[in-house]
């Protein structure tokens, strides 16, 4: 079943609101066996949206709409649908008695305004919102074939009433729809084109599983999506081509996105009752924050220097002078005197460094901005990397920051 989604409100054209709602329902519609084939964007005009959804009824089977179903003039989302179906809106008697029974429970008397939220197309069914007001709709077009889900624009009054209405409503019209399962993975240490030829037979076979990149900040997504009439059919038919990546891949398959680099990160720590410092420069205390976010983290974090001159580099954390003088801040010799230093001080199992340009000024031909060396010190020595990082200012350091914590992560798997 092909699934159009269409966001309505101006604000989200304007870019005051992050529409959320899409990827939220595109995600639990995927998991139903539902495929999302189209998303589309209108602004609160009656013309405009009109033509979004004679659009949409031509080529989906199954129409959500999110955003104008609350009391004011502006919310046209129901009358809107009612014309492009050609049904007139009427007072609907279940609509009604579940908007008075919100205002019962909250002890308010009902605003003359929201009669209109019971206003909707002919033969409607109405959905029970757990939050708010207005009532969602779920309707079917007698020409089109075309099933209508209007749901409010609210994510937790959109959420609840999915969850509560609409998968029970779409399970009950169109039965169960099997389940599109995915691995996703962040992969480290690639540049897509690398990437994409160790996958390329994958990519030219796919069908059912297909295999996605997908460019992120900090790493390269992968992604294996199959669909079966269940979760475990789903994952039967991805555990071969997992197994592929796995073996082609290997380390550079840093870790499945489910688990963030943080929480495996501080896993490993705790289960060796291992410790470790940090002593940042461009990344300027990004991954001190990232290993502190978790709660617990004094388990296993004992600190960090912010060393972003050669002055604090030298004086607290001991980088030798010479080693600034000569090859500079930004070089693997000082990331590693880095990493050792801070490991020193604060008598760590492991010490971590960065440094490197960030920009977006003060690179040169030798060192151009996005250059970043990360040390890693520990039991088995000290392991220094270089990375040719891309992006703005705040790219490079979030890379960075992220590319710390996993060589971390690498390093501890060769020690324990």
């Amino acid at each position: 079943m092909i699934v159009e989604l269409i966001s309505t409100g101006s604000e989200l054209l304007l870019g005051d609101t992050v529409n959320t709602n899409v990827s939220w329902l595109a995600q639990e519609l995927n998991k139903l066996g539902y495929t999302v084939a189209y998303q589309s964007v209108v602004g609160d005009n009656r013309l405009r949206m009109q033509e979004v959804l004679q659009i949409a009824m031509k080529r989906a089977d199954i129409i959500i709409t999110t955003g104008g179903l609350g009391p004011t003039q502006g919310d046209i989302t129901r009358e809107v649908v009612a014309s492009a179906i050609d049904v007139p809106l009427e007072c609907n008697e279940d609509a009604m008695n579940e908007i008075k029974a919100f205002f019962y429970r909250v002890n308010r008397d009902m605003p003359e305004a929201s009669r209109r939220e019971a206003m909707l197309p002919s033969s409607s069914n109405v959905l029970h919102n757990p939050v708010g007001v207005a009532p969602g709709v779920a309707l079917q077009d007698k020409n089109s074939q075309t099933t209508f889900i209007l749901l409010p624009g609210p994510p937790g009054e959109m959420k609840g009433m999915f969850v509560d209405s609409v998968i029970p409503y779409l399970e009950n019209i169109f039965g169960v729809q099997g389940n599109v399962h995915s691995y996703r993975y962040a992969i480290y240490g690639l540049r897509e084109l690398e990437l994409e030829r160790t996958v390329a037979d994958l990519v030219a076979s796919q069908s059912n599983p297909t295999i996605a990149l997908l460019i992120k900040k900090e790493y390269i997504e992968l992604r294996i999506t199959a669909h079966g009439k269940t979760v475990d059919e789903a994952k039967q038919l991805l555990d071969p081509w997992d197994a592929i990546i796995r073996e082609r891949l290997g380390h550079h398959v840093g870790r499945e996105l489910h688990t963030s680099m943080d929480e495996l990160l501080a896993s490993s720590l705790l289960t060796a009752t291992a410790t470790v410092s940090t002593a940042e420069s461009c990344t300027s205390g990004l991954v001190g924050k990232r290993l502190t976010d978790l709660a617990g983290s004094s388990a296993y974090y004992n600190g960090g220097i912010i060393s972003y001159t050669n002055t604090i580099k030298h004086n607290l954390l001991h980088v030798p002078q010479e080693l600034l003088d000569t090859v500079g801040a930004v070089s693997r010799e000082v990331a590693q005197a880095m990493a050792e230093g801070t490991r020193r001080i604060t008598n760590s199992t492991y010490g971590i460094s960065t440094t490197g340009l960030a920009g977006p000024g003060g690179g040169t031909k030798d060192k151009p901005v996005g250059l970043v060396y990360i040390g890693v010190a520990g039991p088995n020595g000290t392991v220094v990397h270089k990375l040719e990082l891309i992006g703005n200012r705040d790219d490079i350091r979030q890379s960075a920051a992220e590319y710390a914590l996993y060589y971390l992560y690498e390093y501890m798997k060769e020690v324990h």
